[in-house]
């Protein structure tokens, strides 16, 4: 859970990991029938990746605050996502990522 965190349906990215130390990880299963990647590097999370198992929205709190969220899915922009936590619908067997703009 220092890792990534699915609570109350919201998933959180290092939510108390500290940030000085790097680190990553690859499909921990969280919440709603997600496998979740990430990686934080030098303070900074660098990327976040989810497969939507069952298609279930999900909910997300933004890993860059104060920043704008790109949403892609096989390399193609989706959406443009903003605020503290967002919300994007999903299909089974899809893969998500997301990244700061």
């Amino acid at each position: 859970e220092m890792l990534c965190m699915g609570h109350k349906g919201v998933l959180r990215v290092f939510p108390v990991w500290p940030k000085q130390q790097d680190a990553a990880f690859t499909q921990i299963r969280c919440w709603g029938a997600f496998l979740v990647s990430a990686e934080l590097k030098r303070g900074k999370v660098k990327h976040v990746s989810m497969l939507s198992e069952r298609g279930r929205d999900c909910t997300v709190v933004n890993p860059w605050p104060d920043q704008q969220v790109g949403l892609y899915q096989q390399g193609r922009l989706l959406k443009t996502l903003k605020g503290d936590r967002f919300r994007f619908e999903t299909m089974a067997g899809q893969t998500y990522h997301l990244k700061g703009l």
